[in-house]
């Protein structure tokens, strides 16, 4: 198959998957006003969740195909999109990013061990079904965490709703909304996944590789748009909270879960180690700007950037590297 006729069915592919990630969050958004759930709550738990159903769809799809290591790639890719680039546009777009220090103080490292576990599990060459087990009981703990935070939530719901009728109505049609949604995700990202095996394959990089540098930029777009959405109406802790919520999910449930389908092989160690040092290094600069006064600048969200640039820039130079 040509590299035209893939790089079309990738785009179509890529295309759907964002709208039915868009449909799926439209539905839990609702769900989430229906249920009456706190501003905090619904960035940490509820988008996190939603604007990461593209890389667990992926991760599903992977996982059944047989190539885990494109879904290990798109997490490794989207963690450090989540932390430059989903942090540094809303900056440009704002001119400032204020966050709360109390999402800072209390979330921010449990979040970066999270986050480093997966790195941590696949120094020996596997991530095993044992690893994945360990991970989603790690992810299990930091719901309950976050959920005995308990000034962060209003009351969850309200029963009484759900004996109105324009209430028992709209919840009908926003769990069918949410079901669609599902659907196409399904097909969506079954179909891409195929397309990033063939271009993988066409460009002759791994398809860790390919998941870092390009499926990654893909599924990100809904952490993107909430982060860009959060900020021009003011919330820059929801920007944060859905930036550092993406990637505990990621790293813990998704890398868990599609370990326990398909045990995952690191073959290349210049790859893993390369994107474990720039997220290190971004998380780091992350934690020191906030550390010092809460907020981050046009000037800091640059430098957030370079080290996403440097990075990719490194992984093409290095794309033929041999293994370790």
């Amino acid at each position: 198959m040509s590299l035209l006729i893939l790089i079309l069915i990738f785009s179509v592919a890529f295309i759907s998957l964002a709208r039915s990630s868009t449909f799926l969050i439209n539905g839990i958004a609702s769900l989430a006003r229906i249920l009456r759930v706190s501003e905090y709550a619904i960035s940490f738990l509820l988008l996190s969740f939603a604007t990461s159903v593209s890389e667990l769809f992926i991760g599903i799809s992977s996982a059944l195909g047989g190539v885990p290591g494109l879904s290990l790639g798109n997490i490794f890719g989207a963690n450090l999109l989540n932390i430059t680039l989903v942090i540094a546009i809303p900056v440009f777009l704002t001119g400032r990013l204020t966050i709360e220090s109390k999402i800072r103080r209390r979330n921010f490292w449990f979040i970066f061990f999270l986050s480093l576990f997966p790195f941590l599990l696949g120094f020996d060459g596997l991530i095993s079904r044992g690893d994945g087990i360990i991970l989603l009981l790690l992810f299990v703990f930091y719901i309950v965490l976050i959920a005995g935070e308990r000034e962060y939530f209003s009351k969850a719901y309200d029963v009484n709703v759900f004996h109105q009728p324009a209430a028992r109505h709209q919840m009908r049609r926003t769990i069918f909304i949410i079901v669609i949604g599902l659907l196409l995700l399904t097909l969506a990202s079954a179909v891409l996944v195929w397309a990033s095996q063939e271009l993988a394959t066409l460009f002759a990089i791994t398809t860790v590789s390919f998941g870092i540098i390009f499926l990654a930029l893909a599924t990100t777009i809904p952490e993107m748009t909430v982060g860009v959405r959060s900020a021009l109406a003011g919330h820059g802790s929801m920007t944060a909270g859905n930036a550092l919520g993406s990637i505990a999910f990621n790293s813990a449930f998704i890398v868990g879960l599609v370990s326990i389908i398909s045990p995952i092989q690191i073959a290349n160690r210049v790859e893993f180690f390369s994107v474990l040092g720039a997220f290190i290094i971004a998380f780091f600069l992350f934690n020191l700007f906030m550390y010092h006064k809460n907020t981050i600048d046009k000037r800091e969200a640059v430098m957030l950037i370079l080290v996403y640039l440097i990075f990719i820039s490194f992984e093409f130079v290095c794309k033929s590297c041999s293994v370790f």
